[in-house]
């Protein structure tokens, strides 16, 4: 049986490529303190070139919250970067109106806003060229986002943007940049803010010069990956060497096996206790 690759590393060698949520961090802190485990390894990639630090794929929020409770060392699942697959979310508005969405982007500094079709937009995007763009009718309108000079103002911008909206609305998230085919699964959506794709490249070069994404827009898809682990967080949190715990958790995993406690699930899976 193949099995993921998971590893105990100290906590001061993840680096995060995206913001947390604050909102996902507090019911965090609470699972894991009274859980006493933790359930999904974050997951992570190396830097590569001989750099120690590895980048938080998914998980930040986890990263976050066991800092914040003071936890030295972390379970993670470690993957090779060129065998994840790259998406992107994008952020369906709601509870918040196209006007009072618009008017208040229209507040932040630096930002430039232009009127477009959506394959215009898109391509725009793709570019580079534009930052976001955002679906605000089913007649494919579209407000395309842009500003900044190098990653770093474009990044800040993006930042603001998200902050801005997340301020006054529900975001919920969505892989579609149709603003029609949103209203399919959130039919209260006024509009949709579209992001760019990027480059895994990209992602390990945010967290080298320590820019982070606004939180919930890269997605990023396993080949395998590791989930109701349930390793007891007394072993993490404890002042045992890095060396005991990972014997430690070489061992507690051959239990795991011998037990019959590990099943890969080859069709796609649909959970309902996350």
């Amino acid at each position: 049986m193949q099995l993921p690759d998971l590893r105990i590393l100290p906590l001061d060698l993840l680096i995060p490529h995206e913001r947390t949520d604050p909102r996902r961090v507090n019911p965090l802190l609470a699972r894991i303190r009274d859980e006493a485990v933790l359930r999904n390894p974050p997951i992570v990639a190396p830097f590569g070139n001989g750099d120690k630090q590895f980048v938080v794929l998914d998980g930040a929020n986890r990263i976050t919250a066991m800092r914040t409770l003071g936890v030295p060392h972390a379970l993670v699942q470690v993957v090779d970067y060129s065998q994840v697959q790259l998406f992107v979310w994008h952020h369906a508005i709601t509870q918040c109106s196209v006007e009072e969405l618009l008017a208040q982007i229209r507040g932040i500094p630096g930002l430039r806003i232009y009127e477009g079709d959506l394959t215009h937009a898109r391509a725009m995007l793709a570019r580079r060229e534009a930052l976001a763009f955002i679906s605000c009718d089913h007649t494919h309108k579209t407000d395309i986002l842009c500003g900044g000079g190098d990653v770093r103002e474009r990044t800040a911008l993006l930042n603001q943007l998200v902050d801005m909206y997340e301020g006054c609305a529900k975001v919920q998230r969505t892989i579609s940049d149709n603003l029609r085919e949103v209203r399919q699964s959130f039919s209260d959506a006024s509009a949709v803010v579209v992001f760019p794709r990027y480059e895994p490249a990209e992602i390990i070069e945010l967290a080298r010069i320590g820019v982070m994404l606004p939180a919930g827009i890269t997605r990023h898809v396993l080949p395998l990956r590791a989930l109701r682990v349930n390793y007891p967080m007394a072993i993490l949190r404890s002042d045992m060497s890095l060396a005991q715990k990972q014997g430690h958790l070489s061992e507690w995993l051959h239990e795991c096996l011998m037990n019959r406690r590990v099943r890969t699930y080859t069709e796609p899976t649909v959970l309902f206790d996350e």
